[in-house]
């Protein structure tokens, strides 16, 4: 049995393991990715800690911790407030709401900025009684959509890895078609995770306000102090800051700007900053370093670019194709968008071109929306963004409920974009 091999099963064991012995998986897959990386590969330690995400775990902890700090001043109190004000009885619009933001801030340079936009969204979901599920998906979903735009970072990559293989694309095309699959899945978990209930709900407490208890009655609003408004002032700066780094063409990472701003805050507030450690989640920055570290040894090892090649020799094009986007879904949830994009594009180069039958389809377009659906499982930095926005109780069964949507759409990403993008065009060549 050869190394790669061998580095599947304990890849596929860890996931096992800490289901059957509730072990946590991070810590498990980083000292798995220690043992095959020394004891089957022969790799040193340091070779094995350059997959280690330092990017992301300071998105994540930057983030965590401003936004902790942000919830220990009271000042998400205050916004929720103030959205229960606006939206009043029409609660079920919330989601698609922070959906919209969500995406139109995913467009500006990279789908990062709209990490900011999370933890907001997913303390309204806690205020108005939403499944943190639903609320998670639709910021997912609005992460996803946004970031194939053509002025979004992953959509320039997909653009020049196609312009640089002479494949025919339409960013635009490609824009619209992402969001318009990313509303159908959110449209889809609204009415898996209480959406129905939610429009019940807000034309009740439209017929009957302030009945029950429900949205519809306000108290006097709680005047803003003084570091409420330097708080909101620095949540402005970590979006409109970042933007106007990432224009400027500034390598800057968005935790790097979050944690700056926290620790300026932290200056100014001492006792707040000490109690907003304890809301950083490190459960799931463990968990995101330690899948993400092991994802490091299987690419080194070369298993990943051996499944493309397994796809690409499949004969029938249509199948080749489906095998292709199961596993750019597969890896993604675990990895790079963008990295594996570039991995496996190029591989499928051969089905696009003249000759290759499946020239004359969307098939780009379905490989890469079915790379970036699966983004929502908590291995991915969006997914476990998400979760550590999460109140605390809530965390374990959203961590369950988005590892699960996840790896659902491994499969249903490639099989409903194929059907829609490739199918119809190749029965109509």
């Amino acid at each position: 049995m050869n190394a790669e091999v061998i580095a599947l099963i304990v890849f596929a064991a860890v996931f096992a393991i800490s289901a059957i012995r509730n072990v946590h998986m991070g810590a498990l897959a980083l000292v798995a990715a220690f043992i095959v990386g020394i004891g089957v590969v022969g790799e040193g330690l340091d070779e094995i800690l350059e997959a280690f995400p330092v990017d992301a775990l300071l998105i994540l902890l930057g983030i965590t911790y401003l936004f902790g700090m942000a919830r220990e001043t009271g000042t998400i109190d205050w916004l929720v407030d103030r959205s229960i004000r606006l939206v009043g009885p029409r609660v079920a619009l919330l989601p698609w709401a922070m959906w919209l933001i969500g995406t139109g801030v995913a467009c500006l340079g990279t789908s990062h900025a709209a990490f900011a936009v999370v933890p907001i969204a997913m303390s309204l979901a806690t205020t108005h009684r939403i499944s943190p599920t639903l609320m998670g998906i639709a910021m997912s979903s609005a992460i996803v959509g946004g970031a194939l735009a053509p002025t979004s970072i992953n959509g320039i990559t997909v653009a020049t890895i196609a312009e640089d293989a002479g494949l025919p694309y339409n960013a635009a095309l490609m824009f619209g078609l992402s969001v318009g699959v990313n509303a159908l899945v959110v449209l889809v978990a609204f009415l898996m995770f209480g959406g129905p209930e939610l429009v019940r709900r807000s034309r009740s407490e439209v017929a009957a306000p302030g009945e029950g208890g429900g949205t519809a009655v306000l108290t006097e609003a709680p005047p803003i102090n003084r570091t409420q408004v330097t708080v909101l002032v620095a949540l402005f700066l970590l979006v409109a800051g970042f933007f106007t780094l990432t224009v400027l063409d500034v390598d800057v990472n968005l935790g790097v700007v979050a944690l700056t701003l926290a620790v300026f805050l932290s200056l100014l507030v001492p006792d707040v900053g000490r109690k907003a450690i304890s809301k950083v989640d490190w459960g799931t920055i463990l968990l995101l370093g330690g899948i993400l570290t092991y994802v490091g040894v299987l690419t080194r090892l070369g298993a990943i670019d051996q499944l493309g090649e397994l796809a690409r020799s499949v004969n029938v094009p249509l199948i080749a194709a489906v095998v292709i986007c199961v596993i750019a879904g597969l890896v993604s949830a675990f990895a790079s968008t963008i990295g594996i994009l570039g991995a496996l594009i190029p591989l499928a180069v051969p089905l696009l071109v003249a000759g290759g039958g499946l020239e004359v389809t969307g098939f780009i377009y379905a490989l890469a929306i079915s790379a970036s659906l699966v983004d929502c499982a908590p291995f991915s930095t969006t997914g476990a963004t998400i979760v550590a926005s999460a109140a605390e109780p809530e965390r374990p069964l959203l961590s369950k409920r988005l590892t699960a949507w996840g790896f659902a759409m491994v499969l249903i990403g490639p099989a409903f974009t194929i059907l829609t993008m490739v199918l119809p065009q190749l029965l109509l060549a």
